[in-house]
């Protein structure tokens, strides 16, 4: 039997908490990849305004909001502020709203993320530590407007799959 020592338990719990900051980078990321995608359509812009259910928001917004969400993952617990999003849901603003984030965020590592933070879910006031607001509010509602993004362009037609959204699978 092999037994992990106290500096392997050291590292597996560091590499841990790295996997938080680069786990809302690597979705922020696919973000990019999907937008390039709908980038090279014609009807690319069309394909944000689509609508799952009428009272929905559209695809662009999804996409804003799962965007902004990777800075509020992040900032918020690292004292930072987190920037508006944009009031136009054109591929081209969204993609440079991706590009800000990507930058605010890309220095941020998990010894930075050492504050509470109070926010508002829903009508739901919270205060919740760093790891508990990143990994069990934050990055789950990252993914989920992501979701419901990559499902208003699937449902526009556009031929993207699961290798698209989490850039690990092949087929």
């Amino acid at each position: 039997m092999v037994t992990a020592n106290a500096d392997d338990a050291a590292r597996m719990t560091d590499a841990l908490a790295e996997a938080v900051p680069q786990s809302v980078r690597t979705y922020l990321d696919r973000v990019q990849h999907i937008l390039d995608q709908v980038a090279l359509r014609e009807d690319g812009d069309d394909l944000l305004a689509i609508k799952l259910a009428p009272d929905m928001f559209d695809t662009g917004f999804n996409f804003a909001i799962a965007i902004q969400f990777a800075a509020r993952a992040l900032c918020p617990p690292a004292r930072m502020d987190v920037p508006e999003i944009p009031d136009t849901f054109t591929c081209a603003t969204l993609r440079v709203f991706q590009r800000v984030v990507a930058d605010l965020i890309a220095p941020i590592r998990a010894s930075d993320l050492r504050h509470e933070v109070t926010h508002v879910a829903g009508e739901a006031k919270l205060t919740q530590d760093p790891a508990s607001y990143v990994m069990l509010f934050a990055l789950p509602n990252m993914i989920f407007h992501l979701s419901l993004a990559y499902a208003g362009l699937r449902h526009g037609g556009m031929q993207i799959g699961k290798a698209d959204f989490d850039g690990l699978h092949v087929y």
